[in-house]
């Protein structure tokens, strides 16, 4: 996301097909510890566990928004576009199509689970999306 910041900023907007829909994040950071602990703690694998990597809470897209403009001091808001306009943006990229693939699975609700499973296998809560944003966002 952080990569994106420069280009959201240039827009004004947050431009992800998702409507209203909520979607769930985790960092790489938080997700590699999470990792790292099942792989090195046989009782968190032993049975066959599945987990949801989250963050405590999920995100609509307005309310995403509003923690960018906090973090970045620049009014971004929220414009979506199409799933089909938002993987012409992107196509030549390279990952067009998958982006606006992943963003139709939020808006079915695919993306928005919450758990605590983070918390559980770490015994600390997730780094949030403001603190997140701002410890990696460099203007």
């Amino acid at each position: 996301m952080v990569p994106y910041l420069p280009e959201l900023i240039a827009r004004g907007n947050v431009i992800y097909p998702v409507g209203d829909q909520a979607m769930s994040f985790i960092s790489r950071k938080d997700s590699a510890e999470a990792i790292a602990n099942v792989a090195v703690r046989p009782y968190l694998r032993d049975k066959g566990q599945i987990y949801l990597l989250t963050q405590e809470k999920n995100y609509n897209m307005v309310e995403l928004s509003r923690i960018m403009t906090e973090v970045t001091g620049e009014k971004i808001g929220y414009q979506p576009v199409s799933l089909e306009e938002f993987a012409n943006i992107y196509r030549s990229e390279g990952d067009g199509d998958e982006l606006a693939s992943m963003y139709k699975a939020a808006t079915m609700g695919l993306m928005d689970g919450v758990t605590d499973d983070f918390t559980r296998i770490t015994g600390h809560t997730p780094q949030n999306m403001k603190d997140f944003l701002a410890e990696n966002y460099k203007k």
